[in-house]
Formats: C-alpha cells, structure tokens, sequence
C-alpha cells in the first residue's frame, strides 16, 4: 500500500495505540479502586464525546460502519445513524475489561442464553478442551476476565490461552496483566505462530484449556493472507491464519459474543451467546481448504447477526473493508 493512500486505506495494526501510556489506564484503575462503579461509567459519557471531537478517523470508521449496515439491513439497524454512541459504548467496553480484572464484574450480570453454552461447559468440566473464535463484536474478554467462571461454571480451574497480536494494543495488554497477577492467562502471539506454538497449542489442549482468539483482524505481518467474504453486504478481508490454526487444532469449535444488553451505569447486565460450528474439521487433508472458506463463511454470518442485534458495539474503527494492501 502505498504511503499516499490515504486513512481510508490505512491496515488497522497501522493505526497508532489510542493509549499510547499506560497513565490513563492507572487513573482508571485509582478510579474504580476508589469511587462507586456507577460514577466512572458516568465520566466514559464525557470522555466519549472527546474522542468524537478530536478523533476524526474513528468518527468516520464508526459512521462507515453505521452506514453499511444499515443499507445492509434495509434502513432497519441501526435507527439512528450515531457515531458517538458507538464510541460510547467502546468506553464502556474498556471499563468493564478492568472491571472484570479487578473481579468487580459479579456473575450475577451475566445472562446466558438458550444456545450451545450447555454442551461447551459439559466438556469443560470433562477436562476437554475446546477452540473459542470470537471478535472486536462487544466484550470479547468477558468470558477471560471472570475468576467465578472457572468455579461456578466448570468446577475447576479452566486453562485459557489466547491467541492475540502482542505489539499493536502493548500498554493496555500490560496494565492489564498488572492489574490481576493472580489470573494466570497464557497469550501466543498472532504474528510469531510457528511449529513451536503449535505443539504449545496441542499441548495445552490436552490439559483441557480453552483456546480463543479473534477472527475479525487480518495479520499485520501477512496482511494479504486473507479469505474475502461478503460482509454486510460488501467484500471484506478476514485472517486466514485463524481458521487454518482451526483446521489443525481439529477441536470442537464454538462462536462467542460477549454483549452489553442496554446502555446503563448502574448494575449493567450482559449477554453471552455461545454457538457451535457445524464445520467438521475432522476431514481429509483435500478437503481442508474448502472447510476452512466454510468456517469463515459461517463467522462472518455469525458476525452479521450479532452486528444486526448490538449495532453500536462494533470496535474495529478503521475502514474494515479495505485492509489489504496492493502489491
């Protein structure tokens, strides 16, 4: 991609950390530690329309976004086209991760629905492990930051790693390893995936671990290792190191999307939804390819209902639909 292309071209590990020091992030956490929970929500409202004053290019990605989906939806979804709500709720999203860190989120707030979470916690608690995809769609750490999951859920103490780009979002990363060191969370790093995290992977499977990682981000290092499928109605680029890393696990596969139901600072409630692949990657090696274009297909379509159901909870502020770059 060429230097003169433009913000609209930009890839989105491109994109400068918007917490370039962790000095925010520390006065957040005085914040939680020392004022009621439902006073910090309230300051995200002022601290949201900043970032939709002087931050330009998000303003413009959320209203890209807003935009495509509501043509995609027949001008149903969203009612209102409003980039600040969608920055809005991105604030909150980084509140509750902290939140959920410092073991504030109670597991009362969660609302699970009648989907596939029963049959992932029954292997859970067999000591099975399972692969998790999930996205920049809502709270993709809900599940990760709970301590109660392990034992209210699953009865024991579930192994999690998670595959994730280290370099792009590293001060938010390291406050939040500093602000839990008792949570023990194993990270691969999305762009150094060789043999050896590869056995690491297999290895930790077979201690029963949950392995999750995000689909909706191409690789900073491959970035035109891509599969493109149609989403909101638009050809958008989606990593295809994931869905490979998929195919070789050969583990059971499930969706999660991690959701805010409403918009409310005092005792905000969450939805889960936990659905199961109908890709069976237990396959011949010549069939591999065609399951891997199919499991992106079926995430993307995932990924367009939940888009339909939470509209302003999309945090990929850049221009999702052009992320490769030219040769």
């Amino acid at each position: 991609m060429s230097k003169d292309a433009g913000d609209k071209d930009l890839h989105w590990a491109d994109e400068a950390e918007a917490i370039r020091s962790n000095k925010p992030l520390k006065l957040l956490l005085f914040m939680l530690k020392a004022m009621p929970a439902f006073l910090v929500h309230a300051v995200c409202y002022p601290v949201a329309f900043f970032y939709l004053i002087f931050s330009p290019h998000a303003r413009k990605a959320a209203l890209n976004y807003q935009k495509q989906l509501k043509e995609f939806s027949g001008g149903k979804v969203p009612l209102i086209v409003s980039p600040y709500r969608q920055i809005l709720n991105f604030s909150l999203c980084v509140l509750e991760k902290m939140e959920g860190w410092l073991g504030k989120v109670k597991f009362s707030r969660i609302s699970y629905q009648n989907d596939d979470i029963q049959e992932l916690l029954e292997r859970l608690r067999r000591g099975e492990s399972a692969f998790l995809i999930t996205s920049h769609l809502g709270n993709m750490e809900l599940m990760r930051s709970l301590q109660e999951y392990n034992t209210q859920l699953c009865g024991r103490e579930v192994p999690v790693v998670i595959i994730m780009n280290m370099s792009v979002s590293a001060q938010f990363t390291q406050t939040l390893k500093e602000l839990n060191p008792h949570f023990s969370m194993n990270v691969v790093d999305a762009d150094n995936i060789g043999p050896d995290s590869m056995i690491y992977l297999q290895e930790e499977a077979e201690k029963g671990a949950l392995i999750v990682v995000a689909a909706d981000r191409t690789s900073a290092q491959n970035r035109n290792k891509v599969i493109m499928k149609p989403f909101l109605g638009k050809p958008a680029p989606f990593p295809y190191g994931v869905f490979l890393i998929t195919a070789l696990m050969k583990l059971p596969l499930y969706y999660m999307f991690g959701m805010r139901s409403h918009l409310s600072i005092f005792n905000p409630k969450y939805n889960v939804h936990i659905e199961k692949s109908n890709v069976d990657f237990n396959c011949p090696r010549s069939e591999r390819e065609k399951q891997i274009e199919n499991c992106c297909g079926e995430f993307v379509s995932k990924l367009e209902k939940f888009c339909m159901m939470y509209p302003y909870q999309w945090y990929n502020f850049f221009n999702f639909w052009n992320q490769v770059e030219e040769k």
